[in-house]
């Protein structure tokens, strides 16, 4: 497990969901309320809806008012240099990307960590959570 992820995670306050779906059947639905429940403020980006879980919704990264800490993304993996495109235009970049399983990340893994902003691919966030969570709990 990565030391950095677990540091990055227990750091963080608030975290954009690129490609939030307001289904509650939905991975990205799912994970966002997951967060939402271990304390995480959860900001829904989807240019589709005004409003998931009763969040405001923005419809592009650079549009989120505040800074984030984390963008979570769920978008198909062939949208990785448009994805990359929209944190690079953020007014406040965020510490970390998470690509979740199959969102790519890997054609702008450079061009994100050149950026200053650490970059983890095929990962779900709610695992590593979890198992940071689980291995802080047993060294107390």
């Amino acid at each position: 497990m990565n030391e950095l992820a677990c540091e990055i995670l227990h750091s963080a306050r608030r975290v954009a969901v690129l490609g939030m779906s307001p289904k509650p059947q939905r991975t990205s639905h799912d994970i966002a309320l997951y967060l939402q429940r271990v304390g995480y403020e959860i900001v829904p980006v989807n240019p589709g809806h005004e409003a998931i879980l009763g969040l405001p919704c923005f419809p592009a990264l650079a549009r989120i008012t505040g800074a984030v800490d984390i963008v979570d993304v769920f978008r198909a993996a062939e949208h990785e240099d448009e994805v990359a495109a929209d944190i690079l235009a953020m007014h406040h970049r965020p510490k970390a990307v998470w690509f979740q399983l199959n969102a790519g990340g890997y054609g702008v893994e450079d061009q994100l960590r050149e950026a200053g902003i650490e970059v983890f691919l095929d990962s779900c966030i709610k695992v590593v959570h979890s198992i940071c969570n689980n291995r802080s709990r047993s060294h107390m």
